[in-house]
């Protein structure tokens, strides 16, 4: 009948080994990649806009350096008095001093960007062209004048204020050395009545910028656009740029080109603007290969949950099988000693964690017999530990009454030191015997200190000097039994009776914000650095017994709000710092 009931209600082996394999391999990852579907797109897109915009904006960043470096270059040359003076006189010889000035100007300033950059200078009537490449003819306004010429900065700014630097990119176009130029710097050049002479205008490559961006290739596409002439040119493929309308992906901005980030399709748009122009930035980022990426983590998580039930089923049933055969034979055993058999011996399993559980029983039901065969010595036992514990109370008594005997012999012989060791001991020997209170006020505290330090002083003398001094506050405050007395001895024993000539302690028990601050000091020799453990629980295992003992009643009192510490220094002496808070039940009193 008991069988059944035990039974009844529980599962099998298998049936537990199935439900945890499940609960291991299969829930985990159910549950993830149920995660992963509902929020893996919502995560991937926002993935994706942060890091196009991030992208971007450090593209931009370099871009804008560049940029601004080139512009640079366009206001040292157009503001160069070298060159305003030649487009002034609107003449120049290639012969002369001032054409090789005007060229080793031109390269100094340009020096190191040949190959990503040109710079052109022409007067307004077209007669002074230099160029540090073959000077463009699109540039040459005795015939290239007309304002409907794309390809032509000049034409199309004429009105460009005295002082900016216009950036381009309309000018796109292939320079005469074949390569593609990206973005032009137009700057007009006045003389000293602010009389505009001619145009400085620097043509950057498509190398120039390209390298500087987007290096890792994250970005499927990266576009520069000029929103002042509706003009867009490809970073990512130079050789793809003109108007809007050849950029349909765009559409998706609604003409609104501000810093932001939007989806379009599966295609996620960022922009930016170019700081110090008037260009945008923009960047194409594609999520159609991240979405492949899901769904195949996707199928394989099915596929992962599909074996890894396979794989429960078969490992609940062979682990089933080989725990189930010992497990019944040790409960066939118990069943046996249940029901008072203990001459039963369980062999030992081929598996080695079962034969230790064998060997416990073994150990066990023989354990068994023998304590039923010692119950009744140990009876014995504790009769007579009882009998002991009754008669070693009558040892105390017997030692004051000695001690009394001991006091009115020295009073009969007035033997003064005596009888006062006598008196002192008593107290020292009466507090230490009380095991009634586990707790006494400071004032009784510093009474037990009195008491040892006048038995030490009759002992030595004159070279002892003692400074006692307990706050009225703190007088009856409640603290631990012999927490200064053993500091105190520490004091004498290790630190001054190794030391020559007078001796001085002092004892401070003060309060101060709510808490008691109990200072041990002597100047006895100290001991070196490194004596002590930094950490007083390492003391447990030490010689240092007094000292752990004293700490570790207070931390378990006062927890992390006391706080204890040993200062010395070998020939100068030592001090011990306690401080811990006063208790909301204890009152305070009158001073000894």
């Amino acid at each position: 009948m008991r069988k059944k009931t035990w039974k009844l209600g529980n599962r099998t082996l298998f049936g537990r080994l199935l439900l945890y394999f499940i609960i291991v391999l299969v829930v985990p990852l159910g549950l993830f990649s149920s995660f992963y579907t509902l929020t893996g797109k919502r995560s991937q897109v926002r993935y994706l806009q942060r890091q196009a915009m991030d992208i971007i904006t450090l593209d931009a960043s370099r871009l804008g350096s560049i940029l601004e470096d080139y512009r640079h270059k366009a206001y040292t040359l157009a503001t160069d008095d070298l060159v305003v003076r030649i487009l002034q006189e609107d003449v120049l010889d290639a012969n002369t001093s001032a054409s090789r000035e005007l060229y080793q100007l031109l390269f100094g300033v340009m020096k190191g960007d040949t190959y990503l950059a040109s710079a052109q200078l022409v007067s307004n009537s077209g007669k002074v062209r230099i160029s540090t490449h073959e000077f463009p003819e699109v540039f040459d306004l005795r015939y290239q004048g007309n304002d409907w010429d794309m390809n032509n900065i000049i034409s199309q700014n004429r009105n460009v204020s005295q002082t900016a630097s216009l950036i381009s990119i309309g000018g796109h176009r292939t320079a005469e050395n074949g390569r593609q130029v990206l973005a032009s710097i137009l700057r007009k050049v006045y003389d000293n009545s602010y009389t505009n002479r001619g145009y400085l205008v620097v043509e950057i490559y498509a190398e120039a910028l390209t390298d500087a961006i987007n290096t890792d290739r994250v970005l499927g596409e990266e576009l520069l656009i000029d929103t002042v002439d509706f003009y867009v040119s490809s970073l990512t493929h130079p050789e793809q740029f003109g108007s809007f309308e050849l950029f349909p992906e765009l559409a998706s901005l609604k003409g609104d080109f501000s810093n932001k980030v939007v989806q379009h399709g599966t295609s996620i748009f960022a922009t930016t603007t170019i700081p110090g122009t008037s260009l945008i930035l923009a960047g194409i980022i594609s999520s159609v290969p991240f979405q492949e990426n899901l769904n195949q983590w996707l199928l394989a998580f099915a596929l992962m949950m599909g074996i890894g039930t396979i794989l429960a089923i078969a490992l609940s049933l062979l682990f089933s099988r080989s725990i189930a055969k010992p497990i019944k034979g040790l409960a066939a055993s118990m069943e046996a000693v249940e029901s008072g058999n203990l001459q039963i011996k369980k062999e030992y399993a081929k598996i080695e964690e079962f034969a230790q559980l064998d060997h416990c029983f073994n150990v066990m039901v023989e354990q068994i017999r023998d304590l039923l065969h010692l119950t009744r010595e140990e009876q014995q036992k504790v009769a007579e530990a009882e009998r002991k514990a009754l008669e070693s109370q009558m040892n105390p008594h017997f030692l004051f009454n000695t001690l009394n005997t001991i006091k009115a012999l020295a009073r009969m012989h007035k033997e003064e030191e005596i009888y006062t060791i006598t008196i002192k001991l008593g107290k020292l020997l009466r507090s230490t015997i009380d095991n009634h209170e586990s707790e006494c006020t400071l004032k009784e505290s510093m009474t037990l200190i009195d008491s040892y330090l006048t038995i030490q002083k009759i002992r030595f003398g004159e070279k002892l000097h003692v400074t006692m001094v307990l706050d009225p506050s703190c007088a009856m405050v409640k603290t631990p039994k012999l927490i200064i007395q053993p500091l105190v001895e520490n004091s004498i024993v290790h630190g001054l009776e190794p030391k020559a000539g007078e001796w001085n302690i002092e004892v401070l028990v003060q309060e101060r914000n709510g808490k008691i601050f109990l200072t041990v000091k002597d100047d006895g020799v100290g001991f070196p650095q490194g004596t002590l453990p930094e950490n007083l629980d390492d003391l447990a295992h030490s010689k240092h017994v007094g000292v752990y003992n004293v700490y570790r009643r207070l931390a378990l009192k006062y927890g992390k709000k006391m706080s204890f510490s040993i200062v010395s220094k070998e020939m100068e002496g030592t001090v011990v710092s306690i401080s811990f808070p006063i208790g909301n039940n204890e009152t305070k009193g009158s001073t000894i």
